[in-house]
């Protein structure tokens, strides 16, 4: 049940931002035991308090609520002075738990060793961070471009943008695909990540449809509408992906 429903959150490592408490040994059954749980008045201890209302996971994450049953199974282990499983160990996370305690040589213990094609395709999710600043970049001057031919009606300006289409829409449609390798790699979940990657998909979409009909819907009312509402896309992609890196209300004053 921790190892399904909390540690991937509440873990140091955990790529989530919304969880309000970090904690550093969420893998190992005995800590858990020892802060969350208060031996001395059971019925205080916030993860008895957890498992009654029943408030995690939150409703907005990726995971399957806790059922009665469960609830009730994580009551009662607290409230037996928390026994250790039957086969002794206290790990919820056996991978995790080697990267915290290096000296512990159980070869149960061993870390899970990476194929070549998954370190290749770990990799390539992480390719996705450098990577979308093409499309945020060149898109964006797009639409400016726009506004400039809209003022002046110099063709330099469709000359540009086109231009900046050619590196962006391809650029784009490459960063969305990385970022989904790099979301399933990680394992995130949530709501933010939902939109971002749609917004993702979306950019990439209305990107190339702009560069396949820029040669001859350029100057249509419709295709400079799409290209600002594209930037306004990118505005807010950027903004989730913000929130998920820096965490929620990262731009507030």
């Amino acid at each position: 049940m921790f190892a399904d429903k909390c540690v991937q959150c509440h873990h140091p490592d955990s790529d989530s931002k919304k969880a309000k408490r970090e904690f550093d040994q969420a893998w190992d059954l005995r800590a858990v035991a020892s802060e969350w749980g208060d031996n001395l008045d059971p019925e205080m201890a916030l993860l008895v308090e957890i498992a009654e209302d029943r408030s995690m996971p939150p409703e907005d994450s990726d995971f399957l609520p806790v059922t009665e049953a469960e609830a009730q199974l994580l009551i009662d282990w607290a409230m037996a002075s928390t026994p250790m499983p039957a086969d002794g160990n206290p790990f919820v996370d056996l991978e995790m738990a080697v990267r915290y305690l290096p000296q512990v040589e159980s070869e149960a213990l061993a870390p899970v060793e990476k194929s070549l094609w998954q370190r290749i395709l770990i990799l390539l999710g992480h390719i996705h961070a450098p990577i979308i600043h093409f499309p945020v970049a060149f898109l964006l001057i797009a639409s400016l471009l726009r506004l400039g031919f809209l003022r002046t009606g110099k063709e330099a300006c469709l000359q540009l943008e086109v231009f900046c289409l050619w590196i962006g829409a391809p650029t784009a449609v490459l960063a969305a695909g990385l970022g989904w390798l790099n979301a399933a790699n990680s394992g995130a979940g949530g709501q933010e990540l939902f939109l971002h990657r749609w917004i993702g998909v979306s950019v990439a979409a209305i990107s190339v449809l702009l560069l396949i009909l820029h040669k001859r819907m350029r100057r249509k009312k419709w295709y400079s509408l799409l290209l600002f509402a594209l930037a306004i896309a990118i505005g807010g992609g950027a903004h989730l992906g913000g929130e998920m890196v820096f965490g929620e209300g990262y731009m507030q004053l």
